[in-house]
């Protein structure tokens, strides 16, 4: 009789690991495809994240092309608009107006010259975006709206005699 409760026991336990055997093999299939489903979900979200970030780094820089452009635009008609007054001027200060114009003026085409040469790299770094390229540009805007707001300076000081 004892051999065959003791048989009636591994026979059971026999069924009990098989099915949990069962079982562990199925949840593991489960998990295994539930960690599929959620990895390729993450690189959706990656690559959705990376394309926007890339479409946003875009604008902005076109944005502060088109916006860096105008400034030059509008400086070059200062200068313009500078030199007839100049020409009004009499002649003893003539050519220090006109040497301070020369001065801004190249002092304009370097900063014409920065943005376009920025404009390029920028399109370099682009191919191959990341978190560097926002950086990068980010510096090269401060310093070029502060190169900007100095040469507006100059322009509006041209008159202005400070060797007094």
């Amino acid at each position: 009789m004892k051999k065959v409760i003791i048989i009636a026991t591994a026979f059971a336990s026999i069924l009990i690991i098989t099915s949990c055997n069962q079982a562990s093999k199925k949840d593991l299939k489960d998990a295994n495809q539930n960690f599929k489903a959620a990895n390729k979900d993450l690189k959706e979200a990656v690559t959705d994240a990376d394309s926007t970030a890339r479409k946003n780094a875009k604008n902005n820089w076109m944005n502060f092309k088109a916006q860096s452009d105008s400034s030059i635009l509008v400086m070059n008609k200062r200068v313009d608009t500078i030199k007839l007054n100049i020409a009004k001027a009499n002649k003893r200060d003539q050519k220090r107006l006109t040497d301070n114009l020369n001065k801004t003026r190249q002092n304009i085409d370097t900063l014409r010259a920065h943005l376009d040469q920025r404009n390029i790299e920028f399109n370099k770094d682009f191919s191959k975006f990341n978190s560097s390229v926002n950086a990068k540009n980010e510096s090269f805007k401060r310093e070029f709206k502060h190169d900007t707001k100095e040469i507006g300076t100059a322009l509006k000081d041209i008159f202005k005699d400070n060797v007094k």
